[in-house]
C-alpha cells in the first residue's frame, strides 16, 4: 500500500502544503498551468527554496490580488476547470467542509455566508493545487500527525477572535490537536479542510518505508522550525483494514422525501456509507432505519448532522472492522467517447474486478437514445476487445 503521511510540524496551511508537494516531486509547471485556467489575472506564483535552520524546503511566494468570490462563484470556477474530475471533486469537497463549518459557527444558511478572507482567489488556488498534487502522488491512504494550533487571539475581518478560530476547530472536530503558546494562526481553515478531507477514513499510521519527502517552509522565526513536511511511503500491512463506526437511528416521523437529501449531505460530510430502509417499530408502526458508516475522524460531524437533519432524539453506534480493495480509477478511449473505469486490487496487487462508471454509460445511452443496459454491453464488449 502506498501512503502519504502529513507531518504538520508547525501548523497546516494551503500554501505550505503546496510547497511540500512541490518539494516531494509534484511538477510546478503543471500547477502553474492549472492556476492559469482559473482566470487571466491570477496572482503570480513562484517556488523559492528557503532554509529553516538545517531544513531546506519550498516557500511559495504569491503575488498580490484583490479578487474575491462568492461561494457559488468559487464552486463555478472549480467545477469548470479543465482537469481530472477527481481533482475537481477533491477541491469542491474541501470547500464544502469550509462552507459547512462557517454555516454552523455563524448559525446561518450557506446562501447567506460570506467567507471574508477565505473568499480570496488564493483559496481557490490552494484547493486546486493541493488536490492536483495529492492526485499526482497517488497515495492509497492519507494520514496526518497531530495538528498544531496557536493560542491567544488573532485579528481578522470579524475583529479579534480566539486562536485557533472557531471555524478551524469545527473543521478539525474529531482530529488530534496539539496547542502551542504562539499567538499565530498556525493552522488555517484551508489547512484544516485539507486534513479533514483526506483523513476521512481515519486510522493509525502504519509502519512504512519512505520513498520521498517534501518540505513546505514558512518565514516565521521562533524556537520551532516553521515547516510542514510530507512523506510518501509503502507499507506491507493489510492495505485496507479500517476501524469504522456504524451509527443507527430509527425514525417514525420523518418525511421520506427528505431522506435522500439527508443522505447526500451525510456523504458530503465524510460518511463512508449511508443506508435507510423500512423497519417495523412499536405498535406496528412503520418507520425508517438510518444506518451510517463513518470513520473516527468524521464521527462527531456526522452525529451532529444526523441530529440537525433528522427527527431523532438519539442514536446507537458501535465499532466494526471493514476491509476494502485498493481502488484505482482510469479513463479509456472508446468509439463512444472516454469512459471511466474503477479497478479493485487485492493486497497482493492482483486485479480482482473492474466497474464501468454508470454516469458515462448514462451519457452515452442518452446521446444515442438506447437503453442503459444496451449501452453498457456495447461499451463492455469494446473494452474487452481493446
Amino acid at each position: 500500500m502506498k501512503i502519504l503521511y502529513i507531518d504538520p510540524v508547525f501548523g497546516m496551511s494551503g500554501d505550505m502544503m503546496i510547497g511540500a508537494l512541490i518539494d516531494a516531486g509534484v511538477p510546478f509547471e503543471a500547477l502553474r498551468e492549472l492556476v492559469g485556467k482559473i482566470s487571466p489575472d491570477v496572482p503570480s506564483m513562484k517556488p523559492v527554496r528557503l532554509t529553516q535552520g538545517v531544513i531546506s524546503g519550498i516557500h511559495l511566494e504569491m503575488g498580490e490580488s484583490d479578487r474575491y468570490f462568492s461561494i457559488s462563484g468559487m464552486e463555478e470556477i472549480i467545477s469548470g476547470i479543465d482537469v481530472d474530475g477527481r481533482v475537481r471533486d477533491d477541491a469542491l469537497g474541501m470547500l464544502s467542509l469550509i462552507v459547512a463549518a462557517e454555516s454552523k459557527i455563524h448559525g446561518v444558511s450557506r446562501d447567506k455566508i460570506h467567507l471574508h478572507e477565505l473568499s480570496h482567489i488564493d483559496t481557490i488556488i490552494d484547493l486546486l493545487c493541493v488536490a492536483y498534487g495529492v492526485r499526482f502522488l497517488a497515495p492509497d491512504r492519507v494520514f496526518c500527525g497531530p495538528v498544531p494550533c496557536g493560542s491567544g487571539t488573532i485579528t481578522t475581518s470579524h475583529g479579534s477572535i480566539p486562536n485557533p478560530p472557531p471555524v478551524t476547530l469545527e473543521i478539525l472536530r474529531g482530529h488530534t490537536l496539539v496547542f502551542y503558546g504562539e499567538t499565530l494562526e498556525l493552522t488555517t481553515p484551508t489547512g484544516a479542510a485539507i486534513v479533514a478531507w483526506y483523513m476521512k477514513q481515519g486510522g493509525v499510521v502504519p509502519a512504512f518505508r519512505t520513498i520521498r519527502e517534501g518540505y513546505g517552509v514558512g518565514t516565521y522565526k521562533c524556537s520551532r522550525p516553521d515547516v510542514l513536511r510530507i512523506f510518501t511511503g509503502e507499507t506491507d500491512e493489510p492495505a485496507y483494514d479500517q476501524e469504522v463506526v456504524v451509527i443507527e437511528a430509527d425514525l417514525d416521523d420523518m418525511e421520506m422525501e427528505y431522506m435522500g437529501a439527508v443522505a447526500d449531505r451525510l456523504r458530503a460530510a465524510g460518511a463512508l456509507d449511508v443506508l435507510f430502509f423500512p423497519v417495523s417499530m412499536k405498535k406496528g408502526r412503520m418507520g425508517i432505519r438510518l444506518s451510517v458508516t463513518s470513520g473516527e475522524s468524521t464521527f462527531e460531524k456526522v452525529v451532529d448532522m444526523i441530529f440537525a437533519e433528522t427527527t431523532t432524539f438519539g442514536m446507537r453506534f458501535h465499532t466494526h472492522m471493514r476491509r476494502v480493495l485498493r481502488r484505482e480509477e482510469t479513463t479509456v478511449a472508446t468509439s463512444f467517447g472516454p469512459v471511466r473505469l474503477k479497478k479493485g486490487f487485492s493486497p497482493s496487487g492482483r486485479l480482482t474486478k473492474t466497474h464501468i462508471e454508470f454516469e458515462d454509460i448514462r451519457s452515452i445511452a442518452d446521446a444515442k437514445g438506447i437503453p442503459y443496459r444496451e449501452a453498457l454491453e456495447l461499451v463492455r464488449k469494446e473494452i474487452e476487445k481493446g
